[in-house]
C-alpha cells in the first residue's frame, strides 16, 4: 500500500542536509524566509561488515568463500541420530559435496537406535559413530558428539534432515571473525517449499512461553531476513559453537528432554559474554514438517517447566530502578548535530532529568553545542565500544534510530530493558536502496518495547506486527510562544528550507514562482540569483522571532513522522499553510487551524496567495493554532513519558506458566529429532 513502511518509492531520495540557515528572499514587495537545519551525518558502517550492514547473502557468500579457501579451519560436525540412518547417509553425502572433506570431521551421535539401525550407520563411510545404551534425548545425545570431539576445533551441530547448499559451512565460519565475541553462529533454514523455516530466534510476542523462528513463513528471498545480526538464539538444527564457548560454557544441560536446550545454551552463551548471530548466507533445506508444533507432548512439557524455572527472572525480572525507586535510562544516538528527531530525544532526557530520574546521553559523536542539554553525555568511536560499555548497565536503553536499534539491542540481551523510540519509519529515507529499507525493518525487532510520536508511526509498526506506545512532542512554550507587539512584515513567508528530499522545497519554490517570486542565493540547491540573505544556525529564539515576524509559514514536505516545526510555528501565532505529510495528521485540520492544499505548486500557491491578502483569515488561523499547540505541552509529555517508562521498569507478572496448556501453531521451540 501507498506509505506503508514497505513501500519504498513514494518518498525522495535521502541526502546530506545542510547547515541550519534561514533564507530571506524579496520580491515585488513581497519577501520570504526559509530556515535550515545543520547537517546530520549518517554514520554508515561499510557495506562488506557482514553482521551489521552485508549487501545481502550472495555477495556475503562470495566474500566467505573467498576467505574460507585460504583461512578455513577444521571442525567437527555433530549429527545427532535417532533410526534415521538413511537420512543421515544422505547428510554425509552432502557434507562431502559442499565442503573440504580434510576440514571436516563428522561424527555420528545415536540415542539408542538399536543393533539394526547402528549397523545401517556403520555401513556409511567416513564418519564415526558414538552410540548410547538408553534413549535419553536431543541434549544427551549432543553431549555424547559433544565430548568426542576434536579439542582443537569448532563444532557443527547439524539435525539428521537438513540438506545443506553451496558455501553454507564457509559462511557459517566467516561470520565467527567478524567479532571476537561471537560465539555461535545460525544459518538461514528453509523448508522445502522453499519459504523461511529459520531467521532467527525471538520470543512468541503471543505465546510468550514459547520461543519462534522470526520470519517463519516468509520467501527465501525476503529482503529482512537477509540482514545478518545477533539474535537471542540459534536453532540445534544448524548451531556453529566455536571452540572458547565450548571450553568456557560447556555442554548442553541434559535436564531437558525435548525443546529448549537450544535456547538455554544460548543464553548461557550471552551470560558468559559472547554473542550468537545469524548468518543468512549459510542456507540449508530443513524438512521439519511445516505442521509441525500443533502439538504438544509431555516431554517438551518438561522441558518447557525446566527452562522458565531457570529463565523467568532473566526475561521478566530486569533491574532497572535505584533503590530509591528512581529509573536509569539511557537514549542513545548516533551525533548530536542539529535535527528534529534530536531535539524530542533531548527534552526526553531532560524532563526526565528534572524529575530525579538517572538519565544519560551515549553517542557516536560529541556534546550538542545547540541546545541546552542538562544529562550526563557519553561519547564512543564506534558501536562495538558503546556496546561494550553499556551491556554490563541495568537501564532502560532507548534506540532512536535504525542504526542504533542493533547496538541497543545487543547491549541489552542479558541486562536492561531495549525500547525503541521510532519518530519515523525510516525506510521513507531509502526509496531507491532496497538493502537500506530491509536494514530498517529488520532493526524492528519484536523483543523491543516500541515508542512513537503519532498515529501515522503507530499504524505502520502495527502492519509490521508490532505494538508501539504514542507519545507526541511536545512544544517549548518558554521558546516558541506569541510575542508582544511583534510587527508582522506584510508578505513575508517563512518556510523550511532543507535540501532532504521528504521536506519537498522544490514544492515551495515552485509555488512561490507561480507567486512570481524569483530566488537567488549561492547555494546552487536552494536559491540561484541574488538577493538571498542567509542567517546560519539561528538560536530557537531567533526561529521565534522570525515566526514572529512571518505573514505565514510554509511547509511542504511529502512525509513527516511528526513535524514539530509546523506545531512550533502555530504555538508562535504563526498562520500555517502545510501539505498532508502523515505524520501532521495529528493536529493539524484544513480551514481549522492551517491550510493544507493538495502537492501540486498551483495548489500550494493559491492558499499562500490567500493568506497574504486575507488578515482575517489569518487571524483566524493563527489563534486555532495556538489553541491546538497549547494541548502539546512538555511537561504533559514527560509524565507520559515517565509512566511508560515505570510500566515496563515494573517486573512482568509473567505468562511463561510452566503448566500452560497453550500450543499455538508455529509457536513451540525446534526439538531435536524425534525421541521415543
Amino acid at each position: 500500500m501507498p506509505g506503508s513502511p514497505l513501500d519504498g518509492t513514494r518518498r525522495g531520495r535521502f541526502a546530506q542536509l545542510p547547515r541550519r540557515i534561514y533564507l530571506t528572499y524579496k520580491h515585488r514587495g513581497v519577501s520570504s524566509v526559509l530556515f535550515k537545519s545543520l547537517v546530520f551525518p549518517l554514520r554508515l558502517t561499510p557495506l562488506d561488515r557482514l553482521l551489521q550492514l552485508g549487501p545481502g547473502p550472495g555477495s556475503e557468500a562470495v566474500a566467505a568463500r573467498r576467505w574460507y579457501k585460504q583461512h578455513g579451519r577444521p571442525v567437527t560436525i555433530v549429527i545427532p541420530s535417532y533410526r534415521d540412518a538413511k537420512l543421515v547417509s544422505q547428510l554425509v553425502a552432502k557434507i562431502r559435496q559442499t565442503t573440504d572433506r580434510d576440514r571436516v570431521r563428522i561424527v555420528v551421535a545415536d540415542d539408542a537406535s538399536g543393533p539394526e539401525h547402528l549397523a545401517a550407520l556403520g555401513q556409511i563411510g567416513g564418519i564415526e559413530v558414538v552410540s548410547g545404551e538408553q534413549n535419553a534425548g536431543f541434549a544427551t545425545n549432543v553431549n555424547r558428539g559433544l565430548r568426542v570431539a576434536d579439542p582443537r576445533h569448532d563444532v557443527i551441530l547439524l539435525n539428521s534432515d537438513v540438506v545443506p547448499m553451496r558455501d553454507w559451512l564457509a559462511s557459517l565460519q566467516f561470520a565467527t571473525t567478524q567479532r571476537p565475541e561471537i560465539g555461535i553462529v545460525g544459518a538461514k533454514l528453509l523448508y522445502p517449499d522453499n519459504r523461511i523455516q529459520y531467521a532467527g530466534t525471538i520470543r512468541n510476542p503471543d505465546a510468550p512461553e514459547w520461543f519462534d523462528h522470526r520470519y517463519r513463513f516468509k520467501p527465501a528471498d525476503w529482503g529482512p531476513a537477509d540482514i545478518a545480526g545477533p539474535t537471542l538464539a540459534a536453532t540445534g538444527a544448524c548451531m556453529y559453537i566455536v571452540r572458547g564457548v565450548l571450553d568456557h560454557v560447556g555442554l548442553f544441560d541434559e535436564e531437558y528432554g525435548m525443546g529448549y536446550e537450544d535456547v538455554d545454551y544460548c543464553l548461557r552463551t550471552w551470560k558468559a559474554g559472547y554473542e550468537v548471530v545469524y548468518a543468512p548466507s549459510a542456507r540449508l533445506h530443513h524438512h521439519e514438517s511445516i505442521t509441525r508444533g500443533t502439538s504438544v507432548r509431555e516431554r517438551e512439557r518438561k522441558s518447557q517447566r525446566v527452562f522458565w524455572r531457570s529463565w523467568r527472572a532473566f526475561f521478566d525480572e530486569r533491574a532497572v530502578l535505584t533503590d530509591d525507586g528512581r529509573l536509569r535510562v539511557v537514549y542513545v544516538v548516533q551525533d548530536t548535530k542539529v535535527f528534529g528527531g534530536l531535539r524530542v530525544v533531548f527534552e526526553h532526557l531532560n524532563g526526565l532529568a528534572e524529575r530525579g530520574h538517572h538519565a544519560e546521553l551515549w553517542t557516536l559523536g560529541s556534546e550538542p553545542d545547540w541546545f541546552d542539554l542538562r544529562c550526563p553525555v557519553r561519547s564512543f568511536s564506534d558501536y562495538d565500544t558503546l556496546v561494550a560499555s553499556l551491556a554490563p548497565r541495568e537501564a532502560i536503553k532507548v534506540a532512536t534510530w535504525w542504526e542504533t536499534a542493533t547496538p541497543v539491542w545487543r547491549a541489552s540481551v542479558v541486562n536492561g530493558i531495549p525500547v525503541y523510540l521510532v519518530q519515523d519509519i525510516e525506510t521513507t529515507y531509502y526509496p531507491e536502496v532496497a538493502v537500506r529499507r530491509h536494514q530498517v525493518l529488520n532493526s524492528y525487532r519484536p523483543e523491543f518495547t516500541f515508542l512513537t510520536t503519532s498515529t501515522w508511526n503507530q499504524a505502520q509498526l502495527a502492519e509490521l506486527g508490532l505494538d508501539a506506545s504514542l507519545i507526541s512532542p511536545g512544544v517549548d512554550f518558554g521558546t516558541f510562544r506569541p510575542l508582544p507587539g511583534a510587527a508582522r512584515r506584510e508578505g513575508m513567508l517563512l518556510a523550511l528550507g532543507r535540501s532532504q528530499p521528504i521536506k519537498n522545497l522544490p514544492l515551495t519554490l515552485a509555488a512561490w514562482r507561480r507567486l512570481e517570486l524569483c530566488l537567488f542565493g549561492s547555494e546552487p540547491e536552494l536559491a540561484r540569483e541574488p538577493g538571498t540573505r542567509y542567517v546560519t544556525a539561528p538560536s530557537d529564539t531567533e526561529v521565534n522571532e522570525l515566526l514572529g515576524q512571518a505573514t505565514a509559514f510554509l511547509q511542504t514536505s511529502s512525509h513527516e513522522g511528526f513535524c514539530l516545526t509546523v506545531l512550533e510555528a502555530m504555538a508562535a501565532g504563526c498562520a500555517v499553510v502545510c501539505t498532508d505529510a502523515d505524520g501532521n495528521r495529528d493536529f493539524c485540520a484544513n480551514e481549522a487551524n492551517c491550510l493544507m492544499p493538495d502537492a501540486r505548486p498551483e495548489a500550494v500557491a493559491a492558499d499562500v496567495r490567500r493568506l497574504l491578502v486575507d488578515p482575517v483569515l489569518r487571524s483566524r488561523l493563527s489563534q486555532a493554532g495556538v489553541a491546538t499547540a497549547s494541548a502539546y505541552s512538555w511537561s504533559q509529555r514527560i509524565e507520559q513519558l515517565e509512566r511508560f517508562m515505570f510500566e515496563i521498569a515494573r517486573p512482568r507478572a509473567s505468562s511463561a506458566s510452566p503448566t500452560s496448556e497453550r500450543s499455538p501453531a508455529s509457536a513451540v521451540p525446534r526439538p531435536g529429532p524425534a525421541h521415543d
